[in-house]
């Protein structure tokens, strides 16, 4: 008798547990997608990496049969790029898993340099620097506010808390800085390598965050977004949604949307990307997200990944 007592004691704990126990099913999950794709670790087998100066030209190029067949990534002993595809909030999704050896193949390119406002298709700049990857960057140009720094060098010191930071240091970590005051900036302890005005900052070190909206980026409306993020050291994650009448079968996210499903992949770091028209996602000089190559607008810069294996060098 107390055996069976203890039994349904036990079936009554476990019953208990089912309704108190929040689900683990992340609240973006579309019905139609059955789990998220997983974050997965990659060692990579290069042993030392030898830093590459922001202020040479990247030295080495991809090795083409290192490329996946359909546009499913790139491999090679310094980086691994693996895509793939999901669909939340009734619109498509790549995803891009970044793992790289050192924080230097890590980088950005203007199209033309600053202070100049020129605009370039960013697979035209992606192959101009030899990247394996590439993504579009704040199009800080044509705004006056927010503090800039490229591959080291500082650009512009025009504080403003309406634009979100993003800082990148040498050791490749992602720092956000909400509502950015010189203040904050200058209290910051790392090296800055990049530096970058736009946002808002999603998710900060594991946490979603309260969102500092602009209308700029229209955060109530469900269109094409694009994130950068981090899962760990040397680890990215790139979130490229579709959206908009630009690409029909794809509603879009808001930005409470897009941060919910950042938060729900489990980054530590996620930070909000100009978007729409804008948003692209390089590989092997071919846009591969929302609708290809057909409408690919020109913007002022990207920020791009890079081999860091001396098989083929570049050519001049």
């Amino acid at each position: 008798m107390k055996i069976l007592i203890r039994i349904l004691l036990l079936l009554a704990l476990l019953a208990l547990m089912v309704v108190l126990v929040p689900s683990a099913v992340p609240m973006a999950l579309a019905e139609d997608t059955v789990a998220y794709p997983a974050y997965e670790p990659v060692e990579l087998e290069a042993e030392i990496v030898i830093p590459i100066s922001y202020e040479d030209k990247v030295p080495y190029a991809p090795i083409p049969e290192k490329f996946l067949p359909d546009n499913a990534g790139y491999v090679d002993p310094t980086i691994s790029v693996r895509v793939e595809e999901m669909r939340v909030y009734d619109t498509d999704v790549t995803l891009v898993w970044v793992q790289i050896a050192h924080a230097t193949q890590l980088r950005t390119k203007q199209a033309s340099p600053y202070p100049s406002k020129k605009e370039v298709r960013p697979d035209v700049i992606a192959r101009r620097v030899s990247s394996v990857l590439a993504i579009n960057d704040d199009w800080f140009m044509h705004r006056k506010e927010g503090y800039i720094v490229r591959n080291g060098e500082e650009l512009r010191t025009s504080y403003s808390e309406k634009y979100d930071s993003l800082i990148i240091d040498d050791k490749g970590d992602l720092h956000i800085i909400q509502k950015p005051t010189e203040e904050k900036i200058r209290a910051f302890e790392g090296t800055i390598i990049q530096a970058l005005a736009f946002g808002p900052g999603l998710v900060v070190d594991g946490e979603m965050v309260e969102l500092n909206t602009s209308d700029e980026y229209a955060p109530n409306k469900p269109t094409q977004r694009l994130a950068l993020c981090q899962m760990d050291s040397l680890s990215y994650l790139v979130v490229a949604t579709a959206g908009g009448k630009e690409t029909p079968g794809s509603t879009g996210l808001t930005i409470p949307q897009m941060q919910q499903l950042c938060y729900d992949l489990g980054v530590k770091q996620a930070y909000n990307l100009d978007g729409g028209n804008s948003s692209s996602v390089i590989l092997d000089d071919k846009k591969i997200n929302s609708m290809g190559m057909k409408s690919v607008r020109s913007i002022g810069g990207i920020l791009y990944f890079i081999t860091a294996d001396p098989t083929v060098p570049r050519e001049e």
